[in-house]
């Protein structure tokens, strides 16, 4: 593309150490390995002598962005009879294929159950059988407005998405005595973003319609035309090797984790390493991130 970037990779050699720095420094589990990679960003910021980042958080809360926006996005315009068929033909050519959570392969989904959010917390009930006590906590929103797909961006701005970003980025960045600052964040740009009618926000296909448009011309266009979700994330795998004795042993010696875990569900996941699903592997980071800090913080 032409841009000006920092390759940063990931390595496994020396992660459960570097995880187990982090934790101490938050003094609580590492939310998700989004915010273990964040922490390596900070670390080559810091290095390259930068005091201030400027991150995109809000991006997606504000102008949409998320694969369940787009299913939401047709339940809102359902009354709109040419716009909803256009908009239904642009998701099956285009993010059908790439929705991974089989949970949003029904674009309708929201049409026929307004309230279903399991997808939000796939294979719940599998990972809660791995506890020693099973829990199912009922999942909760608050009402702001009757437009299903705003009142979803409004409680992920309000109190499941963006405090938590800013909680675990603030953190990383003040590691590396790094300012952090999200310019989404603003007040005029919220009520402005609030103000823009639903049916504008999803457009051919993609999500974060208005923001691409306000971008053309800066930003390159294979990323504007990119209707690919790309998290910053990481695999677990990409960062643990599980097939070393060394780790396998780490990650199932005695530990304060397993008055609460399951032993023996831990070491079938490792020995399914190599056909772990994305569900799996934010599963097995955040056993890992609590067990950390199960030992450093609470033993």
């Amino acid at each position: 593309l032409g841009i000006r970037h920092t390759v940063i990779p990931l390595r496994r050699e020396g992660f459960l150490d570097g995880l187990r720095t982090l934790v101490r420094q938050h003094d609580a589990p590492v939310y998700t390995v989004t915010y273990y990679v964040h922490w390596l960003l900070m670390r080559s910021v810091h290095q390259h002598g930068y005091r201030i980042s400027v991150s995109g958080t809000a991006a997606d809360e504000l102008f949409s962005g998320y694969y369940d926006h787009h299913a939401f996005y047709l339940r809102q315009i359902s009354g709109e009879p040419e716009l909803f068929a256009r908009s239904l033909e642009n998701w099956n050519r285009h993010i059908r294929p790439i929705v991974r959570n089989p949970l949003l392969q029904d674009p309708l989904r929201f049409l026929a159950h307004p309230q279903a959010r399991d997808h939000i917390y796939l294979d719940a009930d599998l990972f809660a059988a791995r506890l020693k006590n099973p829990t199912r906590e009922a999942f909760f929103e608050e009402a702001y407005c009757d437009d299903l797909m705003r009142n979803r961006m409004f409680n992920e701005i309000f109190h499941e998405a963006t405090p938590v970003i800013l909680h675990e980025d603030d953190l990383n960045a003040m590691y590396y005595s790094i300012e952090n600052r999200s310019p989404f964040l603003d007040r005029a740009l919220f009520e402005f973003c609030a103000s823009v009618p639903t049916r504008h926000l999803v457009q051919d296909g993609m999500a974060k319609a208005v923001l691409r448009r306000a971008m053309r011309g800066i930003v390159p266009d294979a990323v504007l035309d990119c209707r690919r979700k790309v998290g910053f994330n990481a695999p677990i795998l990409d960062l643990l090797d599980a097939r070393d004795p060394a780790v396998r042993g780490e990650l199932l010696r005695d530990s304060p984790i397993f008055e609460h875990v399951e032993r023996a569900a831990i070491g079938e996941i490792i020995d399914r390493e190599a056909t772990l699903p994305n569900s799996e592997s934010k599963f097995l980071f955040s056993f890992l991130s609590c067990k950390l800090f199960l030992e450093e913080c609470a033993a």
